[in-house]
C-alpha cells in the first residue's frame, strides 16, 4: 500500500468518524424529539442511537473503501492534491494582513453608511432617538 493510498484511507476513516459523532447527536436529538427512551445496552455511554450512528458510518466507510470507483476517485484526488504548490508561511501572512485591512475598511465603510442611512431614515420618519 502506497504512501498516498495510505492518506486515503486514513481520510476516509476520519470522515467516518465525524459522520459517526455528528450521525450521533442528530438520532439523539430525533429520540428526544419524538420522546422514545434511548436504551444504554452495553454501557451507559454506549447508547441505541449511538450504535446505529457509528454502524452506519463505518458502514459506509468500508462500502467506500471497497467500491472500486470511488476509492480511485478518492485517490486522484490525493494525486492532484499533492500537485498543488501550497504558499509559503510568508504569502500566507502577507495575505491575512491584506484580509484583515480589507476588512477593516469594509467595516468602517458600513458603519459610517449605517450611521448616515439611521440618521437619514429618523429624519423622513421624524423619529427622535433618545
Amino acid at each position: 500500500m502506497g504512501t498516498r493510498t495510505r492518506y486515503v484511507v486514513v481520510g476516509i476513516l476520519i470522515l467516518a468518524v465525524f459522520a459517526a459523532v455528528s450521525l450521533s447527536h442528530g438520532l439523539s436529538w430525533v429520540w428526544v424529539q419524538l420522546d422514545w427512551d434511548d436504551a444504554s445496552l452495553f454501557a451507559r455511554e454506549m447508547t441505541l442511537t449511538r450504535i446505529i450512528a457509528f454502524s452506519v458510518a463505518f458502514g459506509s466507510a468500508v462500502f467506500v473503501l471497497k467500491h472500486a470507483h470511488t476509492f480511485k476517485l478518492a485517490n486522484e484526488v490525493v494525486d492532484e492534491l499533492s500537485k498543488v504548490s501550497w504558499p509559503s508561511r510568508e504569502e500566507t501572512g502577507n495575505a491575512t494582513i491584506v484580509v484583515l485591512v480589507a476588512v477593516l475598511i469594509c467595516s468602517v465603510y458600513l458603519g459610517i453608511f449605517d450611521a448616515i442611512w439611521l440618521s437619514l431614515t429618523n429624519f423622513i420618519l421624524g423619529v427622535n432617538p433618545s
